[in-house]
């Protein structure tokens, strides 16, 4: 996460992915250049592997990619290379025995992950194979493509085709044996993966905005289920033959997920959440006098309170401040050190807020510790009233593809009513988009989207006994007067 999230209150995306085909050259730069336009999408660690033709060389470390990668001495040059940043959802925690890409030889093979793997050790192979030691779904699957080409004598191409079909779950993947480029998808398209050109180089990036942020062009974004090769011959696309796999690609990237100047499905982020955020204002307007001022909680949930003070005819004020960086507030391992950490990053603005009803528009609200600190703050600040406003439905079941929630009882609204979070979070009112009018703001087929962290309704089968059901998933959510409503399902969350 870059120092510019609110993330206590937030889901944690996994990772991001990149990488380089070209003229053999030092690729590593470029590569982590497009690491650090994608820093948002993880801060644990972060890696580079180059390919020299038959070898492949790496170097890790923790922490942000200036921390990881200060420099690049010890990586060479060569035709391709392929980076990652991470925030680990699945496997250890430890940042460094985590860290990718995945390097393996005999024959070499780097492997760059964004996604989560259901039940990884019950992949197909998985009981065959010696697969040595392994801390994350991401090695597993790197060890079972090296065994398919060592064991089988498949090339990359083929061993991809005959390893991920098997496989459940979530990955957009940027992979090199040392001499060509591989960029994948899964069959439902959970996570984004787009290809662009910056000359004679070929670019992989899990978002179009670390393509132009290298001064790349963007040609595409890959297809569900998509396997792209690049090399010295050029080119060429096959797809994974998974039979009545549904396109599902994550709603939450235009919520918090993806930067605001990218864009996905060849739709702008930006705009998705501007009409979001006017959405959200005709649904649960702040009625009476004085009239309000519309704060965001920085930075993500900027444009949606561009939107809806838009639509509202409301002013947007500065109330709230990110003076310095403070670190990260989710890794903090319990609520009061989190209730710190929040102090320390934010920093409201008396004259801004004092004397004044307050519209607090956030992008999403997942455990409530951030917001329970930004809410006391502005009253402490003298704001009058703190209205609540998120301009996305209650974020109520747990996530399998990439996704880092916490555990299910930790998701605040998926145990209390509106009413209940209003008090819980010192908020005069609380009200959320409803899923309806979120789906008509990201654009394109409705039923191209996951969606299971709000309904309960999974794409593809999940770990069985991961969760209970939410205490208030049955029937229509209560909401504030004129705010939309959301149903979920009230036994345990179903795969589609």
């Amino acid at each position: 996460m870059n120092g510019d999230r609110m993330d206590a209150d937030k889901p944690r995306e996994a990772c991001g992915v990149a990488g380089v085909w070209g003229p053999a050259g030092h690729h590593a730069a470029v590569v982590r250049e497009m690491l650090v336009a994608l820093q948002h999408r993880g801060q644990e660690s972060a890696g580079i592997a180059v390919g020299t033709g038959d070898a492949l060389v790496a170097r890790h470390g923790a922490g942000t990619v200036s921390e990881a990668l200060p420099d690049l001495e010890g990586l060479p040059l060569g035709p391709v290379a392929v980076g990652h940043v991470r925030y680990a959802t699945h496997g250890t925690r430890d940042a460094l025995a985590g860290a990718q890409p995945v390097v393996l030889d005999r024959p070499p093979l780097a492997l760059a992950h964004n996604g989560t793997l259901v039940d990884p050790h019950t992949a197909p192979g998985a009981d065959a194979v010696d697969l040595g030691e392994w801390f994350t779904d991401s090695e597993l699957l790197t060890r079972l493509l090296l065994a398919a080409r060592a064991q089988k004598g498949l090339d990359t191409v083929a061993a991809l085709h005959a390893v991920l079909p098997g496989l459940k779950g979530a990955y957009a993947l940027v992979v090199s044996d040392g001499h060509r480029l591989y960029g994948v998808r899964d069959p439902h398209g959970f996570r984004p993966l787009a290809v662009g050109r910056r000359g004679d180089t070929w670019l992989l990036a899990s978002e179009t905005a670390a393509i132009t942020a290298v001064g790349g062009d963007v040609v595409r974004e890959l297809e569900p289920g998509e396997v792209l090769s690049i090399g010295p011959q050029g080119t060429a696309s096959s797809r994974l033959e998974v039979p009545d796999a549904k396109t599902a690609a994550c709603l939450f990237e235009y919520v918090y997920f993806a930067r605001a100047d990218s864009h996905l499905s060849g739709r702008s982020v930006y705009q998705a959440r501007f009409r979001a955020g006017q959405a959200l204002a005709d649904h649960a307007p702040v009625d009476g006098s004085p009239r309000p001022v519309v704060v965001a909680t920085p930075e993500t949930a900027r444009v949606a309170a561009d939107g809806y003070a838009e639509r509202a005819g409301l002013t947007v004020v500065q109330g709230l401040l990110r003076p310095g960086q403070g670190g990260r507030s989710f890794i903090a391992r319990d609520q009061e050190a989190r209730h710190h950490a929040v102090r320390r990053k934010l920093s409201p603005v008396p004259a801004a807020v004092a004397g004044r009803r307050v519209v607090l528009v956030d992008d999403s609200l997942v455990r409530g510790t951030t917001m329970r600190t930004v809410a006391r703050m502005l009253r402490d600040a003298g704001a009058l009233e703190v209205h609540l406003r998120v301009a996305s439905p209650p974020y109520r079941w747990p996530c399998f593809y990439g996704i880092d929630t916490g555990r299910p009882e930790e998701l605040l609204a998926a145990r209390l009513s509106m009413t209940e979070l209003a008090g819980q979070l010192d908020c005069d009112s609380v009200a959320f988009l409803s899923l309806d009018r979120l789906l008509e703001a990201a654009g394109g087929d409705r039923s191209g989207y996951c969606t299971a962290c709000l309904t309960g309704r999974y794409p593809t089968a999940t770990p069985a006994g991961a969760f209970p059901a939410p205490a208030c998933a049955t029937g229509p959510v209560a909401a504030a007067p004129g705010a939309g409503t959301t149903t979920a399902l009230a036994s345990q969350g179903t795969a589609e």
